[in-house]
């Protein structure tokens, strides 16, 4: 039996780590148009076969593996989605298996079997290594199985959908869906004057309601704030700004150069700046383990935070004192804080220029190529069943991850914890962030080397956190290296 956190503990550092660990951060204007309806939008595709008649044929029951590194409640609803599924029919026998706490340790993993071919039918993976996987030729493409059996996806998210189709064919075959979120102390904002029902629409916005907190005496630094990548570019997407070229990586041409050495980018890192400076913001880089933000929300050291929608359910559990953390890695950090007394809110993050903007994320359900087709037919009857909108709903409830088929939001229980329970309201706001402030023609970048885009722009983040780098500086350093990645990445896939 595992132990359980008391609900004086420190929940929302802890769920911190569960957030850490449980995983996150299409072609041009017709994206959105992709996979509507099943049929093939324009140029004519050459894709692989799906044999989904396979499955039929095959002698006894049929075992499917699934890698993934989700962690706490996600990895509950990925197992019960799991176990249902093998209840609920005799042909496929689903087993899933951890690979690791982070997207890196998986990725690494499918990297090194790649090259023997030794891969399972599902690998789940963060929305970082979409172009690298369709570049490693291992990929049986969600298309293949779409147009094979008819699906009509005009249900589907169409942001979601724009976001992982390349060349009008949609890679991955079900997704995990996830939002940020504004995260806000309701009894700060009471003690300044502010009214807690409302919350910061903007960046200008909130540095105002942190001046006037901080003017208050309420808190000595009201806002602290992960300045990874993935969060600059949720407000530069968000604002219309692309990174790359060729439409952001989703032309018909060479994707070769960052276009994110804009005023846009310089303001923003420039906001930042001024808000550390004036010490309206505590800034923490992105390192392994931070959860720096969580414990100054916790403490009430702070009353401004931006995170995902994720971990609503790891944290709503923590404050009953429900969650098992016998499987946490390391040792987790922990404040003790008066939990009745932490009124925490959410609210639509703030943007550059309106609230609720922002570019797609979460991870990915990617079918393999490696297998047989009798395990690919398996694969793809198990993620046809995981996408029916109830199975959404369980994924929702239990994991956080916010519907992909939109008909799920209409589901009674859903519609019941996403009106009466605290997590439930939450993940309703992240998921119409999505809906509604997702452009299907600017969803977010299609990158071959992101992992070191991120890691350039990681580095330039800290050069601006601790080494007095300006604005302006920062932005060019991080856009020239992030177009020599681009080349090598080029050149290295031409051979």
């Amino acid at each position: 039996m595992g132990r359980h956190l008391g609900k004086r503990a420190g929940a929302l550092a802890v769920a911190a780590t569960l957030l850490l660990t449980a995983g996150a951060c299409g072609g041009g204007d017709e994206a959105g148009e992709a996979s509507g309806d099943g049929e093939q939008v324009g140029a004519a595709r050459q894709l692989p076969p799906c044999p989904v008649e396979a499955l039929e044929q095959a002698d006894g029951k049929v075992e499917v593996v699934v890698w993934h590194f989700l962690q706490a409640r996600t990895r509950d609803a990925l197992e019960q989605l799991a176990a249902d599924f093998n209840a609920s029919q005799d042909k496929v026998v689903v087993r899933v298996e951890n690979q690791g706490t982070s997207n890196d340790e998986l990725w690494s993993k499918y990297v090194s079997h790649a090259r023997s071919g030794d891969l399972p039918p599902i690998a789940i993976l963060d929305d970082t290594v979409t172009q690298q996987l369709i570049d490693s030729d291992t990929l049986l493409p969600a298309q293949s199985c779409i147009d094979a059996t008819d699906t009509d996806m005009s249900d589907y998210l169409p942001g979601a959908r724009a976001y992982y189709t390349v060349d009008d064919v949609l890679y991955p075959a079900s997704l995990n869906l996830s939002g940020a979120l504004l995260y806000y102390n309701r009894n700060h904002f009471t003690k300044a004057g502010l009214d807690p029902d409302k919350a910061p629409q903007t960046l200008d916005e909130m540095r105002t309601w942190a001046e006037q907190l901080k003017a208050a005496g309420v808190v000595e630094t009201p806002v602290v704030l992960q300045l990874s990548p993935a969060v600059i570019e949720m407000f530069l997407t968000g604002a219309g700004q692309q990174i790359v070229d060729n439409d952001n990586g989703r032309g018909a041409g060479t994707t070769a150069n960052a276009v994110f050495d804009t005023d846009v980018t310089v303001d923003f890192f420039a906001w930042a700046k001024a808000m550390m400076d004036d010490g309206l913001m505590t800034a923490l880089p992105q390192t392994p383990g931070q959860i720096g933000h969580y414990q100054a929300m916790a403490t009430q050291s702070a009353s401004m935070s931006i995170e995902t929608s994720t971990a609503a359910t790891s944290i709503e559990a923590f404050v009953a004192g429900d969650l098992d953390t016998s499987d946490l890695p390391g040792e987790v950090a922990q404040a003790e804080v008066d939990l009745d007394a932490l009124d925490i809110g959410a609210a639509p993050v703030p943007g550059i220029d309106a609230a609720g903007k922002l570019a797609m994320g979460g991870g990915a359900w990617y079918l393999t190529n490696t297998v047989p087709p009798e395990q690919q037919a398996a694969a793809w009857a198990f993620i046809d069943y995981v996408n029916q909108p109830a199975q959404q709903v369980t994924w929702n409830l239990i994991g956080s991850y916010l519907p992909y088929r939109m008909s799920a939001v209409e589901d009674p229980r859903l519609q019941a914890a996403w009106r009466d329970t605290l997590s439930g309201r939450w993940l309703a706001i992240a998921y119409d962030e999505l809906l509604t402030g997702v452009d299907p023609n600017n969803p977010g970048p299609l990158i071959g080397p992101y992992d070191e885009f991120r890691e350039i722009l990681r580095g330039q983040i800290e050069e601006l956190i601790y080494n007095g780098a300006s604005p302006e500086q920062v932005t060019s350093t991080a856009a020239s290296e992030t177009t020599d990645a681009l080349v090598a990445y080029n050149e290295d896939h031409s051979r």
